[in-house]
């Protein structure tokens, strides 16, 4: 079975994104936990940061993950 994983990246004012990402889709949108929360440098790309969740998240969810951005929308 597939596990939905909502995200919404956040562009800093200083260029850094911040990252956040849970099985919870309130969670993501409103705050509170469990919640996968990472800043990335401004050098990091947002390909580099999906690649970097992904892993990440494999790990613990096992293989077979899709992430949803809700920060626009879109699937990835």
């Amino acid at each position: 079975m597939t596990t939905t994983i909502y995200y919404k990246l956040e562009k800093l004012p200083y260029g850094s994104t911040r990252r956040y990402a849970s099985t919870d889709k309130d969670i993501v949108q409103k705050g509170g936990f469990p919640v996968w929360f990472q800043i990335y440098g401004k050098t990091r790309s947002v390909p580099f940061i999906l690649n970097d969740t992904e892993n990440v998240l494999k790990n613990n969810y096992g293989q077979d993950i899709k992430l949803v951005d809700i920060s626009l929308g879109e699937e990835e």
